[in-house]
């Protein structure tokens, strides 16, 4: 049996989702991967429905300026012994870096070049939004006939899933919308966020395997240093997600995601409204 990446599964999962061109050269560049047992998890591709329109409502001209909302971009991290590794210094060892190449030669831009966005990976086929996109579901909060229970019930067994539904408290939102619709695109369930009987089937199905939709864990999202305290702090005001100023240095910490899927949602849209440089940050493993 041929090697296996670790998030084999989940990396196709959002490969599908790239615009049809970049989807090719992708897939190309993962199977190089493969061939030279490169561990990688893509974790992510196009932004969700539910990030463009609150893309496009902000008004902010950057936010049409993202491969990501286009489907012609790709993050990853690399993984070693099963877990992720965000230092740059990872993205230059070898065989991380030999990956970045292959890249660049399929026709990719590598933000590692850029010296601040190492998981960035950017087809610019024929300019932005030239390759078309594959179409999407609606993303809005629906409407769902549960009681508290029942969501609460669901807020719960998404949880054990490694999903982040922004709190078990009964409440059909945003958070448990946005982790229905993970669920769902993994799955190859119809996306529309609402937990009907295929997807609760699927639910108790992936809870008597055991397997895990989500990464769970303790996530913050960071951006970069601004020049002095008072303009992180300036800028901590205008963010969202309860951020505020780093105790120790000039950067902006949100407040704590329990999934890696939640935190890269937060990062995506942090950096498309406010720019900033946004990483996510791992607070899962002792340092």
């Amino acid at each position: 049996m041929s090697w296996t990446p670790t998030y084999h599964k989940r990396n196709l999962g959002n490969l599908d989702d790239l615009a049809p061109n970049t989807k090719a050269a992708a897939m190309k560049w993962y199977q190089y991967c493969i061939d030279k047992k490169i561990d990688v998890l893509i974790y992510e591709t196009i932004r969700t429905v539910a990030q463009q329109r609150a893309n496009i409502k902000s008004g902010a001209s950057k936010s049409m300026k993202s491969y990501h909302l286009v489907g012609q971009a790709l993050d990853f991290v690399p993984i070693i012994g099963g877990k992720a590794q965000w230092p740059r210094s990872v993205y230059a060892s070898i065989p991380f870096i030999s990956a970045i190449i292959h890249a660049e030669k399929l026709g990719f831009e590598a933000g590692y070049r850029w010296g601040w966005d190492a998981p960035h990976l950017q087809f610019n086929y024929r300019g932005y939004g030239t390759d078309k996109m594959p179409a999407t579901s609606a993303a809005a909060v629906p409407a769902v006939s549960m009681g508290k229970e029942e969501v609460l019930s669901l807020q719960q067994k998404l949880t054990k899933l490694g999903l982040d539904t922004n709190g078990v408290d009964g409440v059909y939102g945003k958070g448990t919308t946005n982790a229905v619709m993970i669920l769902q695109r993994r799955t190859g369930l119809a996306i529309d966020g609402i937990a009907g009987p295929q997807t609760l089937a699927k639910i108790e199905q992936l809870l008597k395997e055991k397997g895990l939709i989500g990464t769970p864990g303790i996530f913050r999202v960071v951006t970069g240093t601004f020049a002095t305290p008072e303009a992180a702090e300036a800028a901590a005001k205008k963010m969202p997600y309860n951020a505020r100023k780093g105790a120790e240095d000039n950067r902006i910490y949100t407040g704590v995601f329990t999934s890696l899927e939640s935190a890269e949602e937060a990062r995506a849209l942090i950096e498309v409204e406010h720019g900033y440089n946004p990483r996510i940050k791992s607070y899962s493993e002792s340092a």
